[in-house]
């Protein structure tokens, strides 16, 4: 489903509050004018629609975005975004204070095929299902030439884990998939970034998506090297997820 953005002159002072969890006071910038501002843990979001400025200030740090454009709220969070087309970026500010600020890619990897699988306990899947989706597609972390979009089922290895990849948070977990008449299992090593693996931090957080659950995964398999000191790095095979799907089980004969 594609996010619908709205036009940054328009914001919403009151949406954005209910989103936030925060309440919207009246601010003002010698140089911005008039704005809105929400105190968020430890953050402070300010907002000047009229001049087209945004301004996230942690403890550390402070960042500004100029001639914003448009914006979005979801899921606790607002979402801010400059640029078109292929060159995007996306400010995101949290409703426990979290800030991320990182560009948006074109959601394309050249597949390799996966030969060696990582070992991990086996875990069968089920059949009968009915499907819940827990995270949206967002873009893959490299641009390349498009490739057709693959999809695998399978049970989680274990819990996902969470990290920051370049800057940018990142996401994971071993999957377990059983081929047809094959009662032997292939391993992948599922990641995620940017929105997906916060999305899947969500619903891990939900106990939705955990050690031993069913999920189908939507992306691309790829090969990467893990960098390594004074000499070319190890390549692996991950499985770059743009969409996690959580598949719920229903009993036989329902």
């Amino acid at each position: 489903m594609v996010e619908q953005y709205s036009a940054f002159h328009e914001f919403d002072p009151e949406a954005g509050g209910q989103t936030l969890g925060a309440e919207p006071r009246t601010t003002r910038d010698v140089a911005y004018g008039d704005g809105q501002a929400f105190d968020l843990a430890d953050a402070v979001l300010e907002v000047y629609p009229d001049a087209g400025v945004t301004r996230a200030t942690i403890p550390d740090a402070r960042l500004e975005l100029f001639r914003v454009p448009r914006y979005t709220l979801r899921q606790q969070r607002v979402i801010f975004e400059v640029g078109d087309g292929k060159e995007r970026t996306r400010l995101q500010v949290r409703a426990d204070g979290k800030v991320a600020f990182h560009p948006v890619l074109r959601a394309a990897e050249q597949p390799q095929t996966v030969d060696t699988p990582p070992s991990g306990p086996k875990e069968p899947s089920t059949p009968n299902v009915s499907s819940q989706t827990t995270t949206r597609p967002s873009s893959s972390p490299e641009p390349r030439e498009a490739v057709q979009v693959i999809e695998l089922r399978g049970r989680l290895g274990r819990d996902p884990w969470f990290a920051t990849r370049d800057d940018r948070p990142a996401a994971g977990f071993p999957l377990a998939v059983n081929p047809e008449d094959d009662g032997k299992a292939v391993w992948h090593d599922v990641v995620t970034f940017d929105e997906t693996a916060e999305q899947l931090r969500e619903a891990f957080d939900a106990r939705k998506i955990t050690k031993g659950k069913l999920v189908e995964v939507t992306g691309r398999p790829v090969v990467v090297e893990q960098p390594h000191d004074n000499s070319r790095g190890k390549k692996i095979r991950e499985f770059h997820a743009t969409a996690v799907t959580r598949i719920q089980a229903t009993r036989p004969g329902r």
